[in-house]
């Protein structure tokens, strides 16, 4: 029964994703479909026992499924959404990430029902928490699905209800093939089944408090922007308020109409300053132009009476030049062309205090926002002010825009103006936390595995314990082949007899030394040393060499240098930054050890020692040159008597 049911729920499947084909403009449906319907083919060729076909299918199905999760939880400055957004660029159409992307609970259910179909419903694979972990996604995405989308949502809150149809009746297939095998071991699976539903619970959970608070950083973000925007403006709308008082001041100081030359001297600075303002006028008591700076884009607003020919500019005008006190307009359209506000101040003679006439300053509300957002990066958002159902200014992106944005009442002369922020969709995928997402998959992915560990634990423990054997065994024969390895590394570099460094250590020693320069090479060679062998036996001979390398090695190493047994009784001692008086005492110190050693010769006389000295401080460091001067020196050290120390001269050693 359950079977046919289940073959029943995979038929029913196929109507609904049908159903899903009707267009209705949102790009991220089409993914669904495309995934939906790759999934139905390959459920419905595992149904038929075409587990190859199946596999074929759901394999790069799959792919494409965690390829689109990876775009929520990979950083932005791993891959960019601008590059995912030229990725889906060389796709034919118009594709924007944001409406392209489907939910990522869609997406999740997509491929645990792809999972379930390629473990082949095996209970001892996880189907049973696969299933259950989809059945929890598909309850979430139906609850986000049918309800009204949050306030302030950064990515696609649900799927049509075709589609979430559709998804449900392939769980159900799935579900309803399993159900025998659940029947029979259901006490061995409930309590993996239930840890692990209350972990993926617990990530589904704290998911959607990590993206709701994400959601609301995003508009903090936007809302703090345009508080910042809003407060630029009001700083500047009162700098040059305050700048054009101390103008008017002027005027009301000189006491008379100003000249053209006076006027243009003292408005270009103030024009300078203000680059926004559109101009700087006087105007006389009978509201006509009679001074403007610059001239240039204004000749049309000079000699022009504004009583006559600038009738929404009347009311303002008329407080400074009838009442004597400061005027201002909201936005108007500007004789000469663009929008803004104007300031009127009156002008008087402080002697009398009769009126002269008024100062204006037109200030272009498009020049004056776009230096203020100049010093911001607002790019990625539309900044808009509006009012009296007419929209003012516009900066940023037309299109891609979020659903939402953020408004602050501002003032622009009289007019009570609404300035709004608006992100852009990039600018909502690029800053949005990856947290919630991974929060979200590694959550799954925990439950997921939680569920397996206790199912598999009991059957494995055995397994474990001979595996742990094993490993033990292993371990030991791994240090014990170190331990050897290590052996013969140190034989093939040292001397077993006298426990010294061999000629290959030696020279490898040399050619590894950092800034050897002096260096000083010793080679020392036992006076009649054969005759010990040949009178004693090699054995007493081995002891002599292994006291005397003991000895001998002492004074060299304390010096920072090597001793090295170069073969038979010759030894080689190898000292980096030892200048030649150095050498030559260390020489003689390690001639008296030999000497002082109580190792006596057939003869009775003490074994010496004799020891030829090469000191070298130029560079490159020839040392085939070095040692051939110090054996030289130690043949005219035999030759000389033996016992004694013979240091090459500097000509020699560098020659």
């Amino acid at each position: 029964m359950s079977m046919v049911l289940s073959r029943l729920s995979l038929y029913l499947a196929l109507p609904a994703l049908l159903l899903g084909l009707w267009p209705d403009g949102e790009p991220d449906q089409y993914w669904i479909l495309l995934l939906l319907g790759l999934l139905w083919l390959g459920q419905f060729a595992a149904l038929r026992q075409r587990i190859g076909t199946s596999r074929w299918l759901l394999i790069p199905t799959g792919i494409l499924t965690l390829a689109i999760i990876a775009t929520f939880l990979i950083a932005e400055h791993w891959v960019s959404v601008d590059l995912w957004q030229r990725g889906l660029d060389f796709l034919p159409g118009h594709w924007e990430l944001f409406h392209s992307r489907p939910p990522i609970l869609a997406l999740c259910m997509i491929f645990g029902l792809i999972l379930n179909v390629l473990l082949l419903s095996r209970l001892g694979l996880g189907s049973p928490i696969t299933l259950l972990l989809v059945a929890m996604c598909g309850a979430w995405l139906g609850y986000r699905s049918l309800t009204p989308p949050p306030e302030h949502a950064s990515s696609l809150n649900g799927i049509p209800l075709p589609m979430l149809v559709a998804l449900w009746l392939l769980w159900a297939a799935q579900g309803l093939s399993l159900f025998p095998t659940l029947r029979r071991y259901w006490r061995r699976i409930l309590l993996p089944l239930l840890v692990g539903g209350l972990i993926a619970l617990l990530a589904m959970v704290s998911w959607q408090e990590q993206r709701q608070t994400d959601d609301l950083r995003l508009y903090a973000l936007a809302a703090s922007e345009g508080n910042r925007i809003a407060t630029l403006l009001a700083t500047e709308t009162d700098d040059h308020v305050k700048a054009m008082r101390r103008f008017a001041s002027f005027w009301n100081m000189l006491g008379h109409v100003p000249t053209r030359s006076e006027w243009e001297q003292q408005a270009k600075r103030y024009h300078d300053d203000f680059g926004y303002f559109r101009n700087i006028a006087f105007i006389d008591l009978d509201g006509t132009v009679i001074r403007v700076y610059p001239l240039r884009g204004n000749q049309s607003t000079l000699d022009l009476n504004l009583y006559k020919s600038y009738t929404l500019a009347r009311k303002a005008l008329d407080r400074s030049l009838i009442y004597g006190i400061e005027g201002q307009t909201g936005i108007v359209d500007f004789l000469q062309g663009g929008r803004g506000i104007i300031n009127y101040l009156p002008v008087r003679n402080l002697v009398d205090g009769t009126l002269l006439g008024a100062v204006s300053m037109s200030v272009s509300v498009d020049t004056l926002l776009n230096s203020l957002l100049a010093q911001t990066s607002n790019r990625n958002q539309a900044i808009t002010l509006s009012g009296n159902g007419q929209l003012y200014f516009h900066y940023g992106p037309l299109g891609d825009l979020a659903d939402w944005r953020y408004q602050q009442m501002v003032e622009m002369g009289t007019d009570r103006l609404i300035l709004s922020v608006r992100p852009s969709l990039s600018w909502l995928q690029a800053m949005r936390s990856r947290l919630p997402e991974i929060t979200l998959i590694f959550g799954i992915l925990l439950a997921y595995l939680l569920h397996m560990v206790l199912y598999i634990y009991r059957r494995l423990a055995h397994q474990h314990r001979l595996a742990n054997q094993a490993n033990a065994s292993l371990r030991e024969e791994i240090k014990e082949r170190e331990r050897l390895q290590q052996e013969i590394e140190w034989i093939a570099s040292h001397d077993e007899l006298t426990q010294l460094p061999n000629r290959r250590e030696l020279m490898h020693w040399m050619d590894a030394c950092e800034h050897p320069l002096p260096l000083a090479v010793l080679i020392c060679d036992l006076d009649h040393f054969k005759s010990v062998n040949d009178h004693f036996g090699h054995l007493e001979g081995d002891r002599y060499l292994k006291t005397i390398a003991e000895r001998c090695r002492l004074p060299v190493e304390r010096a920072g240098g090597m001793f090295a047994r170069y073969g038979g009784e010759e030894f080689v001692a190898c000292l980096p930054n030892c200048d030649r008086h150095m050498a030559g005492k260390i020489a003689e110190s390690i001639r008296r050890t030999v000497a002082q050693s109580g190792l006596v010769l057939p003869n009775d006389e003490p074994v010496t020692l004799s020891i030829g000295v090469s000191v070298t401080d130029s560079l490159p460091l020839q040392r085939n040159r070095i040692f051939q001067t110090a054996d030289d020196s130690l043949y005219r050290a035999k030759q000389e008597g033996r016992n004694r120390v013979v240091l090459a001269e500097p000509s020699e050693s560098t020659l």
